[in-house]
C-alpha cells in the first residue's frame, strides 16, 4: 500500500512539472498584471485619441494654378453645406475636428490612424458644371497617407506625407501629439481629380495641402509604457544641457557663472 502511494505521488509530480513547462494552453488569457500580459502589451498598444483639431491649408501656388483653370476650392460645413471659397478671406485654411483614431509606436515613428470629421472640401469648376467633394479625411500615420471619401461611398488616397518621429511629436506630460506635414499628391489621385473636374490642373508631386494636427491622447493611458517611450533621453539632448567640465556658460544677456541651462546662443568660458 505504501509503495502504491509513493508511485501515485511521483506520477502527480511529473504531470505537474510537465504542465508548468508547457505553459498555458493556446488562447488562454493570462491574469491581469502577470509578466506575460506586460510583455505582450508594452510598446504594442493603441492609445485612443480623445479630441483634437486639424488645420488644412491650401498652398498659394496651387490656388493660383486652380484659379487659372477655373477651379475654386470651397470649404464644406459639418452638414455638407458649401462656405465661401478658401481664397476669399486670404486664410486658405480649413479647420476640422478629430472625430476618432488611435496612436501607436511604429518603429519609433508615429503610427495608427486619425479620422477627421465636421466638414471637408468641394472642388468646383462652374463653367464645366463639374464638382468633387472630399470629406471624411483619414490619416494613416503608419503608412504616411491621407485618404478621403470622394462621393457615393468611394474612398481614395489623395497623397503622402513624411512620417513623424514619435518622441519628437508627442509630449508625454501634456499628452499632446503635434504633427505638421505637407500632403504631396499621388499620381492616381491627380488623375482622379483631373477626370472628375475635366481639367489638367493636378499633377503628381503637387503640394496639395499643408496640415497641422493637435491631438490629445487618452488621459488614462500610461503613455511611456504603452508606446515604449520609457528609455533614456538621447545623449545629444542630455549633453546640450550640461556645462562643459572646467567651464561656465555665458548667456546672450552676458550673465556668467554656473550653468545657464545650455540654451541657444550660450557658449562656454574658462573658469
Amino acid at each position: 500500500m505504501h509503495a502504491r502511494r509513493l508511485a501515485t505521488a511521483a506520477a502527480l509530480a511529473l504531470t505537474t512539472t510537465a504542465l508548468v513547462a508547457a505553459g498555458p494552453p493556446p488562447g488562454a488569457v493570462p491574469p491581469p498584471g502577470s509578466r506575460t500580459t506586460a510583455a505582450r502589451h508594452a510598446g504594442n498598444t493603441e492609445v485612443p485619441v480623445e479630441r483634437g483639431t486639424a488645420r488644412f491649408r491650401v498652398p498659394s501656388a496651387l490656388l493660383t494654378r486652380l484659379a487659372a483653370r477655373g477651379v475654386v476650392p470651397k470649404a464644406l460645413g459639418a452638414k455638407g453645406k458649401p462656405r465661401p471659397h478658401l481664397a476669399r478671406d486670404g486664410s486658405r485654411t480649413l479647420s476640422l475636428r478629430l472625430s476618432g483614431g488611435a496612436v501607436t509606436n511604429s518603429g519609433g515613428k508615429a503610427g495608427g490612424e486619425l479620422r477627421f470629421g465636421g466638414g471637408g472640401v468641394a472642388l468646383v469648376r462652374a463653367k464645366a458644371h463639374k464638382a468633387l467633394r472630399l470629406t471624411g479625411f483619414t490619416a494613416d500615420l503608419g503608412q504616411g497617407t491621407l485618404s478621403a471619401a470622394t462621393g457615393h461611398g468611394a474612398r481614395a488616397t489623395l497623397g503622402s506625407f513624411p512620417r513623424a518621429d514619435l518622441r519628437t511629436a508627442l509630449n508625454t506630460r501634456t499628452r499632446v501629439l503635434r504633427l505638421k506635414a505637407p500632403i504631396t499628391l499621388s499620381a492616381s489621385a491627380a488623375e482622379r481629380l483631373n477626370t472628375a473636374l475635366a481639367t489638367k490642373a493636378f499633377t503628381r508631386g503637387t503640394r496639395l495641402l499643408d496640415v497641422r494636427v493637435t491631438a490629445w491622447l487618452d488621459r488614462t493611458a500610461d503613455l511611456r509604457t504603452a508606446l515604449n517611450l520609457s528609455g533614456r533621453r538621447s545623449p545629444a539632448s542630455t549633453t546640450a544641457r550640461r556645462c562643459p567640465p572646467g567651464g561656465r556658460r555665458r548667456c546672450p544677456s552676458g550673465r556668467t557663472g554656473g550653468c545657464c541651462g545650455g540654451g541657444r546662443g550660450c557658449s562656454s568660458s574658462p573658469s
